[in-house]
């Protein structure tokens, strides 16, 4: 604008210096008028060239800003998931500065992508990359180096991390053809038995919030009950349900009250949630656990519902469903409301973890025959592959 006015003003002067070296009487002085008056127009000519070289500027800035907001770091996998057949009994153990805070592979990450953020965390989970299930641990922020937590010859699945991190607690049929449950350092040291208890499976174990209790699934007493003993062992585990119907893949709330777990109480395989302090209470007081040991009923569908987790804040359930004819990746509140899906792809989805505080969840994807693990975030967007082996990824745990 201030050039425009400017260009106007030199103009208008340059006219009254040509009227006067056209008109004026003095002839000697017209000739300096005359050259005057040009040397107007020519500033006028300038200032308005001025002018139209920053409203291009302006012009071409705006553009290129939008595409900068908008562009995705990297392309990426998109979200997949399809069921396995929808099992009659459950499933036996198995042998800020960023945009974008998921990891991605190094190999298949851009030079433009953002880097990894030492706060990713680790996750160990079970892989057949060495031949069998054994234990492996990732660094988020490096997902491409691998450390190998276990070497047994004998299927180890299942991981889950104590809380303070320093123990993962898995499942493993070492020394005969029943799983039983193990635990070792997270430095692949002292791998020691922690329950064996003769012809049946134990399996699918998480830790209580303060590391002093585990709860789990076992066959012990002919049908899948969930069973809760101290981690220091010094007491038996106790059976919370003792009923008919079965109960499998127990997940401890934060808050150490609940569990939540998968029952075909109901007549399909739903998940539930339990009171687990006031469940066992009446248990060890050798009461009628009556109500106390009465579970509530968080889904309803007529396919079957399964692997629920807790969000670390305890406010969300994570699980894999067959509701849409495929499993998929869902989420809903604890109390069992606002379920949304969060993959929908012709592949299986299965075994969601919550990750990055909460940020993301890691799951596992079979596109055709293969298990790998894939990271998103809780929307089901930015779907990113973190595994990529010919041998099965699949049941794992995350830790900060």
């Amino acid at each position: 604008m201030i050039a425009i006015l400017l260009s106007s003003f030199l103009l208008v002067i340059g006219v009254g210096l040509l009227g006067g070296a056209l008109f004026g009487r003095i002839r000697s002085r017209r000739l300096t008028l005359l050259a005057l008056a040009l040397f107007s127009w020519g500033l006028a000519g300038c200032a308005a060239l001025g002018g139209q070289s920053q409203e291009v500027i302006v012009l071409t800035a705006q553009p290129a800003s939008t595409v900068a907001a908008t562009r995705s770091p990297e392309s990426s996998p998109v979200a997949v998931s399809t069921p396995q057949p929808a099992p009659t009994t459950p499933p036996a153990p198995v042998a800020a500065p960023d945009e974008s805070p998921l990891p991605t592979p190094a190999a298949s990450t851009p030079q433009d992508a953002p880097k990894a953020s030492p706060a990713y965390g680790k996750l160990v989970f079970p892989s057949q990359r060495s031949g069998n299930f054994d234990l492996w641990i990732m660094d988020l922020a490096h997902p491409e180096e691998l450390t190998q937590l276990t070497t047994s010859p004998a299927a180890d699945v299942e991981p889950r991390w104590s809380p303070d991190g320093k123990t993962v607690l898995f499942s493993s049929p070492e020394g005969d053809q029943f799983n039983d449950l193990f635990v070792i350092d997270a430095d692949g040291s002292n791998r020691r038995r922690l329950l064996a208890w003769p012809n049946s499976h134990e399996w699918g174990a998480t830790w209580s919030p303060d590391g002093q209790h585990i709860a789990f699934t076992s066959e012990r007493d002919g049908n899948y009950q969930i069973y809760v003993m101290p981690y220091s062992g010094d007491a038996e585990p106790i059976n919370l349900m003792q009923d008919k119907f079965f109960y499998t893949y127990p997940d401890w709330s934060p808050d150490g009250k609940w569990l939540v777990f998968v029952s075909d109480r109901g007549g399909n395989w739903d998940i539930w949630k339990l009171n687990v302090e006031a469940c066992l209470n009446a248990r060890l007081a050798g009461n009628d656990a009556g109500d106390a040991c009465t579970p509530r009923q968080l889904t309803e569908n007529p396919d079957d519902d399964f692997f629920p987790r807790w969000s670390p804040d305890g406010s969300r359930i994570a699980f894999a469903s067959r509701r849409q004819a495929n499993r998929d990746i869902y989420v809903m509140d604890a109390d069992g409301g606002n379920i949304m899906r969060l993959t929908a792809d012709p592949g299986n989805d299965s075994n969601p973890i919550w990750a990055l505080d909460g940020e993301a969840i890691i799951f596992s994807y079979r596109p055709t025959t293969n298990w790998d693990l894939y990271i998103m975030k809780t929307d089901g967007s930015d779907v990113r592959q973190i595994t990529d082996s010919p041998g099965q990824d699949r049941f794992g745990d995350w830790k900060p």
